[in-house]
């Protein structure tokens, strides 16, 4: 017999900063798998007692101040693996039965600049990360913050971020390119083709409270586990509460 479990996807923008939001999800959506980004914190200061409290454990690939990835699971993760570089922003694990890619992909900041020239050789060095997944998993899912916008559709205003980072066409073709070769689906688009919906909203000019944002927070997954999504979706209600993350969870449901 099958057995659903519902796996998010969140960046949090500071586990400190957002502590109290993140334990009162779990409380209340009890998902069996939480994979979150942009921690901000080093596995000393990370409030591991806090979320144990929960009936949670935390898996972390942790960073003093910047960057860091993580599960929240009822277990410990299975076959952990982290990386790409000396920045925490992969972490790999099997839960449920399910192998999960967890990342938090750079930035970039500007077109052409150096970090942008990162952030395409760091999707290089991720499609090799999953080829040493694959070799030990057939079917898994690629989650997290992904700093990119597949496409206009994935954008409220596209003419408006013509030329800039989210919507950068060598980083879309990179990720189109990882997506291919490992034939992931978008889950998100697989229950909601159409515009409007996204992931991220600017803090600043009530950029929520108008819809003005970007879709760059995606779960991905190969056939086999594409075939046992029954539902995908976005929690809206978090990024409206009292000091959010400039980021919503994005949910989904498996039968495995």
């Amino acid at each position: 017999m099958s057995t659903a479990i519902k796996l998010v996807t969140w960046n949090i923008n500071g586990i400190r900063a957002r502590l109290d939001r993140v334990l009162a999800f779990l409380d209340v959506h009890q998902p069996d798998i939480l994979c979150v980004q942009e921690l901000k914190s080093a596995h000393e200061t990370f409030p591991y007692m806090d979320i144990q409290e929960t009936g949670y454990s935390a898996t972390i690939h942790g960073q003093r101040s910047w960057n860091g990835v993580a599960f929240f699971t009822r277990a410990p993760p299975e076959d952990v693996r982290v990386g790409l570089d000396a920045e925490a922003r992969v972490i790999a694990g099997t839960v449920c039965g399910v192998r999960v890619v967890n990342v938090y992909v750079p930035n970039g900041q500007k077109i052409g600049s150096e970090k942008h020239a990162y952030k395409l050789d760091w999707l290089n060095q991720l499609s090799t990360f999953l080829d040493q997944e694959r070799e030990q998993h057939s079917d898994f899912v690629l989650t997290g913050d992904f700093n990119v916008a597949p496409e206009s559709l994935d954008v409220a205003h596209p003419e408006e971020w013509t030329g800039k980072i989210l919507s950068d066409p060598a980083a879309r073709a990179r990720l189109q390119a990882i997506s291919q070769r490992f034939r992931l689906v978008d889950l998100h688009r697989l229950h909601a083709p159409g515009p409007g919906v996204y992931t991220w909203w600017d803090y600043r000019s009530g950029s929520f409270e108008w819809n003005d944002g970007v879709r760059i927070d995606h779960i991905l997954a190969t056939p086999g586990l594409t075939r046992r999504c029954t539902y995908a979706w976005v929690d809206l209600t978090e990024r409206g509460r009292e000091r959010p993350s400039d980021h919503a969870p994005v949910l989904t449901r498996l039968q495995v």
